[in-house]
């Protein structure tokens, strides 16, 4: 069993995955971490490590290789942790099986290892030596909540739950539209149909595409300006896909327009016109899949 160490900005709990900046660091981990292995986390001696933290050993977790999104499982609220285009600079994860918090007072890194440790360990992983592992085992921890995923909690409590939970607190000193970038929200597809005459079925004439915090909300915003009871075109339930932030279903609507570039309508570009449920489901799915990798 492996000892390994990385530099972090904080520890808290609920405890999420363990985090890197690219899925290339995060490849390398998973080709290190064997079953067991366990990884101390340090905070950096930058500015955005609280003075208490820095340099001290703050908790221990205990990784599985099992890659997840960070945002999935954890509120990220402060400004330092987005890059200027508004992406969270730590998205890849790897789901964790256990985690500890150090208890006061924590100790330095120099009292465990007189190593200086190069920029690998605030990127990767590096692995303590057996004297140092040792010595880290042996501190005084207590067991830490593990954090949930907010695609978990919408599958088994609804989403208006997630949502409510993934929701970062109010604050006063936090810009408005930063904070709201960073809430959950869907990306949706409203079925559109157009009513039938006589005896026929409605027409199914395509998909509105689009992301809300509420998608229903907005759905009925719809049917309103439409009027479908009157012979107006009808917004129904389709497809939707919720995010820990505005800003991953910014990108997936994004991502769902540009796969259907001829189909959309010349007077709505959120229109895709003439296409069938399997190829909207099926750039759905490509999608997610796109968003999940940047995210």
């Amino acid at each position: 069993m492996t000892v390994w160490m990385t530099k972090v900005w904080g520890y808290g709990e609920p405890v999420g995955p363990l985090q890197f900046s690219t899925e290339g660091w995060r490849r390398r981990a998973r080709s290190q971490l064997q079953p067991g292995d366990t990884v101390a986390l340090v905070g950096t001696m930058g500015p955005e490590t609280e003075e208490g933290e820095q340099n001290r050993l703050l908790g221990l977790m205990e990784p599985t290789t099992e890659p997840v999104m960070a945002l999935d499982y954890l509120k990220a609220d402060r400004a330092e942790d987005f890059n200027e285009r508004g992406e969270y600079k730590w998205p890849f994860g790897l789901l964790n099986r256990a985690a500890w918090r150090f208890d006061e007072p924590r100790v330095k890194l120099a009292d465990i290892s007189d190593r200086s440790f190069a920029m690998d360990s605030a990127q990767g992983i590096v692995p303590l030596t057996p004297d140092e592992a040792a010595r880290v085992l042996a501190l005084p921890r207590t067991p830490a909540a593990l954090a949930q995923s907010i695609v978990e909690t919408a599958r088994i409590e609804g989403d208006d739950v997630a949502r409510r939970r993934g929701a970062p607190p109010p604050t006063t000193t936090r810009a408005g539209v930063m904070h709201m970038r960073r809430a959950p929200a869907f990306t949706y597809a409203l079925a559109l149909t157009a009513p039938g005459l006589g005896a026929r079925m409605p027409t199914q004439l395509g998909y509105k595409i689009g992301w809300a915090f509420d998608w229903e909300a907005r759905m009925r915003t719809f049917n309103h300006a439409a009027m479908p009871a009157l012979g107006g075109l009808t917004y129904g339930p389709g497809m939707k896909h919720l995010w820990p932030t505005a800003m991953a279903a910014f990108r997936m609507e994004q991502a769902v327009l540009e796969q259907f570039g001829t189909a959309r309508h010349r007077n709505n570009h959120e229109i895709v016109a003439g296409v069938t449920k399997d190829e909207v489901e099926l750039a759905w799915a490509s999608c997610i899949a796109e968003v999940k990798r940047q995210f």
